[in-house]
């Protein structure tokens, strides 16, 4: 594949920048957040409320920020105020949400290759799904030890209008950045969320198992002519 015109790399971070247990991670999370609903007369309904709202964000496709879409159904459920509800969870983010990097494991290589394609003066855009606010994504980069790294863009909740693997989610992405589809590289391990880019016109490199396989770090930083 001729990667010569790639300036762009955008990056997936669960399982390709850093890498964990989904369900111990979300089990976790769905604990700690609860107790910052407490006070809630149906607080056990938290954590699949939580759920709901992330599912619907999931098929956001376009017409407003994942944010609305999450705060107009959490606040429906829980009769609470959206303002409540973001205040209650950005007291979470800055609190315990820490107490989840103990789950995040460390990828050596990834660190290595980002370090390396930012030296050779390549854009950096963590394309992740954006059903997290900036404050909790940056803290799993700083678990993943890449936060000593320069983004271009994080894909967040806040301004972000669609998740993977819809075509508005990577439309919007080229907005912003204000480039071509054939400028960038979409790197990930899911065959499904991440390898849609193509749809747009946005090449991939698949890091993840199966016939679809594209190969891991070495071989990608070597296509891109990146010195490791």
């Amino acid at each position: 594949m001729d990667y010569s015109q790639v300036t762009h790399l955008l990056l997936d971070l669960d399982g390709t920048l850093l890498h964990f247990d989904l369900d111990r991670f979300v089990s976790r999370y769905l604990e700690l957040v609860q107790v910052y609903f407490r006070d809630h007369y149906n607080s056990k309904m938290i954590p699949n409320w939580i759920l709901e709202g992330t599912e619907k964000m999931l098929h956001n496709q376009g017409e407003v920020t994942n944010r609305e879409i999450f705060l107009n159904y959490f606040s429906k459920r829980t009769g609470l105020s959206e303002e409540d509800i973001w205040q209650r969870f950005m007291n979470f983010y800055e609190n315990d949400f820490n107490q989840l990097e103990k789950i995040i494991v460390q990828n050596p290589e990834a660190r290595k290759f980002l370090e390396s394609a930012k030296k050779a003066g390549f854009a950096l855009t963590i394309a992740t799904q954006p059903v997290f606010p900036e404050i909790a994504i940056r803290q799993r980069l700083r678990w993943a030890g890449l936060d000593h790294i320069e983004f271009d863009l994080i894909t967040d909740i806040n301004f972000m209008k669609s998740c993977k693997p819809y075509p508005s989610y990577f439309k919007q992405i080229l907005r912003i950045l204000n480039v071509d589809s054939t400028d960038c590289l979409m790197i990930g391990d899911d065959p499904v969320n991440d390898m849609a880019s193509s749809e747009v016109g946005i090449d991939n490199y698949y890091l993840g198992a199966g016939p679809e396989h594209t190969g891991d770090f070495k071989t990608l930083a070597a296509a891109l002519r990146i010195s490791l």
